[in-house]
């Protein structure tokens, strides 16, 4: 064993590298506290961050082997830069320099995405950016609506995930548009240059883990706040294309997403108008402060293509309010004054800029 590794080793064992990521954490809390404008924004900012330590445990200390690969889903309500209430979010941690081979069945899900990307959310931003993508209307299926998918820095097979020999992450995304009438799809993930045995956990081993989630932690928490911060400057109730943080996000590349923020006071609402583009899929959602999507499982705080309700013309209304106007599609604040919005298209094949205002929500009625 090597005077390196042996160190590595010990930093473990002594329990050096758990007090250093214990640190980490409590430095990440700095964050929360210098950035919320209410204690709404601190007690979601605090859970925000425990959010993502289950995520980064999860995707580094349990599924960090890029020789044993899994495709997991996001833990339960870990959300991460204006997460998608129609999808489902699944990784797998992959080695760039290395073959793997996903296989399963398609499903009835509206939209399926497969995207490799380098780095992670806990490397500087000139690592992160997409090595190879293919979309669900380019899958080759067979009529039992099985299919494979190759993942690698060679192409092979009728569907293939370019990578590079560097550290990365495939993203699989599955939105619905009726959730409950769809079925997703099932994968599963192996790597095809390796006939290793899965050996002891390394105290070494264990030790980067832990380096990698609490990175992890404060480098998405960093990234989003700024995002949102970013919003409130150039976006405020409004809506731009133009997000110099998205470049270091995991975007998809077959969206338009336009990010917006809002700020409203108690007698406020933000009207949006459009009418939508021809379009595979979109969809309307409000977030928090730190970029969260607000909770859709119990209220209207989304609207996609199934669920709203169009004006006679074809033409959509949305009003973002504290309480009901009676009129449109209502988003619920949820108790917040201000927080991010986005509103995506899917593989539209032109784009369109929606009408958004301030008006005084009695008005409305």
């Amino acid at each position: 064993m090597s005077d390196e590794r042996s160190e590595a080793a010990a930093r473990v064992v002594e329990g050096r590298a758990w007090a250093e990521f214990c640190d980490r954490l409590k430095e990440t809390g700095a964050l929360v506290l210098e950035r919320s404008e209410s204690d709404l924004d601190r007690s979601e900012g605090f859970r925000f961050l425990s959010r993502l330590l289950r995520g980064g445990l999860e995707s580094f200390v349990e599924a960090g082997d890029t020789r044993f690969p899994r495709i997991r889903s996001l833990p339960d309500q870990v959300k991460i830069g204006s997460d998608n209430p129609d999808s489902l979010y699944q990784t797998a941690t992959i080695d760039g320099s290395l073959r793997y081979r996903v296989h399963g069945t398609r499903g009835t899900v509206r939209y399926l995405s497969f995207s490799a990307f380098a780095g992670n959310y806990g490397a500087r931003q000139d690592r992160l950016g997409v090595m190879g993508f293919i979309d669900g209307g380019n899958l080759v299926v067979d009529d039992d609506g099985r299919f494979e998918v190759f993942v690698g820095p060679k192409r092979e097979g009728d569907n293939w995930v370019e990578t590079r020999p560097e550290p990365g992450m495939l993203a699989i995304r599955q939105f619905f548009l009726d959730r409950e009438n769809e079925t997703p799809a099932q994968l599963k993930i192996e790597c095809l240059d390796t006939n290793e045995t899965l050996e002891p956990l390394a105290p070494e081993k264990l030790g980067k883990a832990l380096d990698g989630a609490a990175a992890f932690v404060a480098g998405c928490s960093t990234l989003f706040t700024n995002w949102v911060d970013d919003l409130a400057k150039n976006a405020r109730n409004a809506f731009t294309t133009d997000a110099p943080e998205a470049q270091g996000a995991w975007g998809d590349p077959n969206q338009i997403f336009r990010h917006g923020y809002y700020h409203l006071a108690d007698d406020e609402a933000l009207l949006i108008e459009f009418t939508p583009p021809d379009c595979f899929y979109w969809n309307f959602q409000l977030d928090n402060r730190w970029m969260e999507s607000l909770d859709y499982r119990w209220l209207p705080v989304t609207v996609n293509a199934h669920s709203v309700e169009t004006e006679p013309d074809g033409s959509v209304r949305i009003v973002v309010a504290h309480r009901d106007p009676g009129v449109g599609n209502w988003m619920d604040t949820a108790g917040h004054r201000h927080g991010a919005m986005g509103l995506r298209w899917n593989q539209a094949k032109q784009d369109v800029e929606p009408s958004v205002g301030v008006v005084p929500i009695d008005e409305l009625r």
